[in-house]
């Protein structure tokens, strides 16, 4: 059996910090994840951009992430926002009802319009 592989490429565009997520986030990968982000995401006033397009599977753990990174940025005047979002994942966040708290982009040059 193989082992999930995610990789998270992290770029800078002007303020903002680009992470570009491939491949499922599940138990075996979110402290990848983890890893990766804290750096871009904890700074208070940060803003960043998660690039989904390539993203294939969020577990609850991998979403409950996310959203502490929207609270933490939100609360010192930063931001996060998602793009490229498959449907799938789209309606997985609806129906946890984090549609409303967490900002998506249908693509990345709409998010960076946004973040600007």
């Amino acid at each position: 059996m193989t082992k999930p592989v995610l990789t998270v490429a992290v770029e800078e565009e002007g303020s903002v910090s680009v992470a570009v997520l491939c491949g499922p986030v599940d138990s075996a990968t979110i402290e990848q994840l983890r890893e990766t982000l804290d750096p871009i995401c904890l700074p208070p006033g940060r803003r960043v951009l998660l690039d989904c397009r390539r993203l294939t599977y969020l577990n609850s753990r991998a979403i409950g992430l996310i959203m502490k990174y929207h609270r933490g940025l939100m609360l010192t005047r930063g931001r996060l926002v998602l793009s490229g979002l498959n449907e799938r994942l789209v309606r997985t966040l609806d129906l946890l009802q984090l549609g409303k708290s967490l900002v998506v982009f249908p693509t990345r040059e709409e998010a960076m319009n946004a973040l600007q």
